[in-house]
Parts: C-alpha cells; structure tokens; sequence
C-alpha cells in the first residue's frame, strides 16, 4: 500500500500490456491477476475494470473535449450523489491546484495543465490503485522534471499505491520505490533503483542504467 512501483523497458516489452491486464481492460490467456489478496482474473473469473477500484491513467490523457474541466474530474463520480461529486472534484482540482480552470475546456489549457486535469479524474474516486502510462511523455523536457515533481508529491500525499509505465531509466529511478525492468514480456529484475543500478542480473539490466566499459 501507498508503494510507487514503475514498469521499465523498451517498446514492445510488454510494460502497457501487463498495466491493461491490471486494469481489467485485458484478460490474459493464462495465470492470474490478484488485488489486495482476491483473484480478479484468471480461474474463470473476471471482473470488469469498473468494480476493481482501479483508476488507469492514459498517456494521451484521453480528456473528453466537449466538457468542462470540473465535468471532466466528474465523470467518474456519477456513483456519488451530486453535491458529494462536485465537492470531490472540485477538492481534486485544488491537490493540482486548477480549481480556476473549473470552467474552461481541455484545449484552453496547455499540455502540463491537461495532464494534471486527466491526474486529478484518476484520483477523485479514491481508487485503491492508480495506474498510469507513459503519463509524462507528452511534456517537454523543462516542464516535464517540474510536473513528475508535482505529480509524485500529490500521489504520496493521498497514499495511492501507483504503478507507472516509463521506457527512461532515469525517471524511474527518480521517482520509484521499486522497478520491475522487463524484457520481451519477462520481468528482468525488480527491486529498489540502487539494487538494479548497483547489482543488475545481467548485461542488459547493466546496459540500461548507464554506460560503461566492457571487457571481454
């Protein structure tokens, strides 16, 4: 609980795969996928990415262009009463600090506002684990360090156990408690950053930390 864990590898490793079949977005063909103890697929059961308490951040951010910020951040309280919604959402806006930007539209905003938008959506209901891809890909470089930066504090803030899609070593080793390194849809290694920096499994974990000299 409250753990930042980050899915680490090249594309086409697997990374968003595995964080689809978390969701519940995908099934897989085979084993199983467990939440806090209970199998929610696998073993003829499959429950629905709506009953898991599971929010699922996109990379592009997927904002619905003809509402508001705050109908945004809304849509996945209709669960709750509507005074109760609007108080959720509108104090998810103020973790992110845009409940100014209630009434405007995604594209009134620039590209680190819209993720922070898409941000606070995911955590209004609570959710018992937060999964987020390539979430900060979008941003450039500058904007990119200051908003992982704001991003990381609200996710420790609220607890949330998180897991982030990433292909950039140094990201992850900036803001994870634990890296899973994967290869051609294989964990690698996982562990704390200075365990695989300092003790990688082999030359390809090695490799993708850092540069060095080999000698055969």
């Amino acid at each position: 609980p409250g753990e930042l864990v980050c899915l680490l590898g090249h594309s086409g490793c697997g990374k968003t795969t595995l964080l689809r079949l978390a969701a519940g977005v995908e099934a897989p063909t085979s084993g199983r996928v467990l939440l806090d103890g209970k199998v929610v697929s696998g073993e003829g059961v499959h429950l629905e990415p709506e009953h898991r308490g599971v929010g699922l951040m996109f990379q592009d951010y997927a904002l619905f262009p003809h509402l508001s910020v705050l109908d945004n951040v809304l849509f996945g309280l209709r669960r709750l009463d509507p005074e109760d919604a609007e108080t959720a959402a509108r104090r998810a806006l103020s973790r992110v600090g845009l409940e100014r930007a209630a009434g405007d539209f995604p594209h009134m905003l620039s590209g680190g506002e819209q993720q922070r938008v898409a941000l606070a959506r995911s955590i209004a209901p609570r959710p018992g684990v937060l999964l987020m891809d390539e979430p900060f890909s979008n941003l450039d470089r500058r904007m990119r360090d200051a908003v992982r930066d704001e991003t990381v504090a609200i996710l420790r803030e609220t607890k949330a156990t998180t897991i982030v899609v990433t292909h950039d070593p140094e990201e992850a080793m900036r803001i994870a408690d634990r890296i899973v390194l994967m290869r051609s849809g294989k964990v690698v290694q996982h562990g704390p950053a200075e365990e695989l920096y300092r003790r990688p499994a082999d030359l390809f974990s090695a490799r993708f930390f850092c540069d060095f000299n080999e000698v055969e």
